[in-house]
């Protein structure tokens, strides 16, 4: 059985994240947001959707990674919001020394590559129908 807390679920929007707090039900759940979505959506816009989760699903243990490749200043911008980890390019070193400092005073984990493409679930939330969503997911934790 694939362990969840080695997992991140990329997600579109609240279709995605309801399925999996559905799926694991009382677990750890690491949310990553669409590529690019720092620049394209923006960190408030994650935020919402996490902090509508929790709110959603109390007993779920909810995180989410925002994807900021493209723009460092949506890296700052999920920090302040509380987002708990942002996945950056690297840059010049000092820039990302200080960005990492940023983050851990923040509570907020700098992430310079994803993990290995077996520890990246893509939902598929931004065509599939629920009880789709929540079969699959079910089906790949099941391996």
């Amino acid at each position: 059985m694939m362990s969840d807390n080695h997992l991140l679920i990329r997600i579109h929007g609240m279709a995605g994240g309801q399925s999996a707090c559905r799926v694991i039900e009382n677990g750890k759940i690491k949310f990553l947001s669409p590529e690019n979505a720092g620049i394209a959506l923006g960190a408030q816009w994650f935020a919402t959707i996490l902090t509508n989760l929790r709110k959603a699903f109390p007993t779920c243990d909810i995180h989410g990674t925002l994807d900021c490749r493209g723009r460092l200043s949506s890296a700052l911008a999920a920090m302040e919001t509380g987002i708990d980890a942002v996945l950056i390019d690297a840059g010049s070193h000092d820039l990302m020394a200080q960005i990492e400092s940023l983050g851990a005073k923040s509570g907020c984990t700098v992430m310079r590559a994803l993990p290995a493409t077996e520890h990246v679930y893509e939902t598929g939330d931004d065509y599939l129908p629920a009880p789709e969503l929540d079969r699959r997911l079910a089906a790949f934790l099941a391996r």
